[in-house]
């Protein structure tokens, strides 16, 4: 009796877990009229979608089958679908990838259908945000929404096409109309394309081949004339590879000075080279037109033009200034803790010289954060990193050689890494650092907002939500007193 009872509670046990499987998986489906599945009664295809990039899927055949299945599509990149139609885009560069569909039923069948996709060109989404890019260079990346302004530069001269170095003529810098102009590379727009401005201060300097398209304009000697222009605002631009050498098109716009009416709506550029700061190109409609845009801005504080250093502000010399520049919870030290969300020290802060080597044993006063424009970041260490007890042994990886009331010590060398800033956030940009990076002492995540940042003081949060707290922390340019 007892066994027999055993057995009862045993199915009744399965009975009710049954259902809790995958009702999304059963619920389409009859309970009897079961047929056993083979791998020619299900279809799975990808088609081409709306651009070279973008595949639509299915799997097909499943009205008839009455055996409750599962199916799963994995794109070859690492993402995954479990829905029977859809429409996917793989961002990335130049690439193939292996496509399976796998299908498993109730009865134990399985089967995996695959398929083949191949990308031929890069998919302009991935580059905007790759640093060494073009895309990224013209416009800052897809965390710069507001886009990157550019001026001719000194280059921009009509030069021998087999000597860039030979000046023909060089007669744009006469012109104020050309001079003054600047150009906005935007990253949004109507994908592939950006959205592109031009601000002329209401004249352009063109060419004679246009005369009679504008109503005035002034003629300084019979072929070079400067026009009241108004651009359009519906303007975009796009970069494409013929044989190994980079085109970028403007559609509806053009860059300095045009030769041509068609330039007008479509003007293209050959790329002889670029950097963050420098853009030449030479004109396809004659190759001795070439062009330079600049982007004289001041240096982003962060980077400085290629890089730039910072370190603990340990003995807090420019707590000060940047506590004059955030409204918000009170900031004291270098280091200190408040309430969560409160962006404040309202607990705690670090007096000067606390945490150092001489007051604790810490090294953190030699640490080094190095950011560059390109988005790396390079962190150095004496060997140990420190943190909050709470997260000893966590997904970060940081497992404790000492502890100290809520501090925790762990060995830590730093390395490279890469970040990303979204200046756009609210109420501050918010700053991203990849991997297990962290700056300084570890709060269990490797997000912060910056609230405050100069030539000469940067001034971070960290939101601990596991232990209900802010952390603010205050750096200086390595080598300031």
């Amino acid at each position: 009796m007892k066994k027999t009872t055993k057995y009862l509670y045993l199915f009744l046990a399965v009975a009710l877990l049954l259902p809790a499987c995958a009702p999304q998986e059963f619920n389409k489906y009859a309970l009897g009229d079961h047929t056993r599945i083979t791998e020619d009664m299900i279809r799975f295809d990808m088609t081409r979608g709306v651009d070279e990039w973008t595949f639509n899927y299915a799997i097909t055949g499943v009205d008839p089958v009455k055996t409750p299945f599962s199916y799963e599509v994995r794109f070859g990149d690492g993402n995954v679908s479990k829905e029977l139609a859809g429409r996917y885009e793989y961002i990335s560069l130049a690439a193939s990838f292996h496509v399976e569909c796998l299908i498993s039923t109730t009865d134990g069948n399985m089967f995996i259908k695959t398929q083949q996709i191949v990308l031929e060109n890069d998919n302009p989404k991935a580059l905007i945000d790759d640093p060494a890019s073009l895309q990224f260079a013209l416009t800052g990346g897809k965390d710069n929404p507001e886009g990157k302004e550019w001026k001719i530069g000194p280059w921009t001269a009509m030069r021998d096409p087999g000597d860039r170095t030979a000046v023909w003529w060089d007669g744009y810098a006469q012109s104020e109309a050309i001079l003054d102009d600047i150009f906005t590379f935007i990253p949004n727009g109507v994908f592939p394309n950006g959205a592109f401005t031009h601000d002329n201060h209401g004249d352009s300097f063109m060419n004679q081949a246009l005369n009679g398209l504008f109503p005035e304009g002034t003629d300084p000697d019979n072929s070079f004339v400067t026009y009241s222009y108004t651009p359009p605002t519906d303007a975009t631009w796009k970069i494409t590879e013929r044989n190994g050498t980079q085109y970028l098109t403007i559609y509806k716009g053009f860059l300095g000075y045009p030769t041509d009416p068609k330039e007008l709506t479509e003007a293209e550029y050959e790329v002889y080279s670029y950097s963050l700061t420098s853009i030449k190109l030479v004109s396809t409609v004659w190759e001795g037109w070439c062009y330079e845009l600049i982007n004289d801005a001041p240096a982003d504080p962060l980077t400085g033009e290629v890089s730039k250093t910072w370190v603990i502000d340990g003995y807090n010399t420019v707590v000060a200034e940047a506590k004059a520049g955030i409204d918000a919870g009170p900031i004291n030290g270098f280091m200190g803790l408040g309430p969560l969300n409160e962006y404040g020290q309202g607990w705690w802060a670090a007096g000067s010289g606390d945490k150092s080597f001489d007051n604790v044993g810490w090294t953190l006063y030699d640490w080094t954060l190095t950011f560059t424009a390109d988005r790396k970041l390079i962190i150095t260490t004496e060997g140990e990193g420190y943190g909050r007890k709470a997260f000893d042994g966590g997904p970060s990886g940081f497992n404790s050689t000492k502890i100290d009331g809520d501090d925790m010590t762990f060995p830590y060398h730093g390395g490279e890494y890469t970040y990303t800033l979204n200046k756009s956030a609210t109420p501050y940009p918010v700053l991203t650092l990849s991997g297990n990076a962290f700056m300084g002492y570890y709060c269990g995540t490797q997000v912060y907002e910056i609230m405050y940042l100069s030539e000469t003081a940067m001034a971070i949060v960290v939101h601990d939500t596991a232990e209900g707290q802010d952390w603010v922390f205050v750096y200086k340019p390595k080598g300031a007193e």
